[in-house]
């Protein structure tokens, strides 16, 4: 899940889609490598990736804000989830 919000957020910094997607694939290769989560790799991992990664990227690893981000319909956040629910 975690690896849609690295590539948004590099996408945010100006990033074409195409290419985030690309390293944020790389991200999770190297976490596989390594034998560790996705929320386990430094800022300066993922700046061996691209430059643009800065210290707030480490605010991408919230999964409660992840969660809510996706506050369309379908969506993951709490708002959307009980509207599907129909409360």
């Amino acid at each position: 899940m975690l690896a849609t919000d690295l590539s948004e957020y590099l996408v945010r910094q100006g990033v074409p889609f195409r290419e985030t997607h690309h390293i944020s694939g790389q991200a999770v290769q190297m976490a596989e490598t390594r034998g560790c989560a996705l929320t386990d790799l430094t800022l300066q991992d993922l700046q061996t990736l691209h430059p643009l990664f800065t210290d707030d990227v480490m605010a991408v690893w919230d999964y409660e804000v992840a969660i809510e981000r996706r506050d369309s319909t379908g969506g993951t956040s709490k708002r959307s989830v009980l509207k599907q629910a129909g409360e």
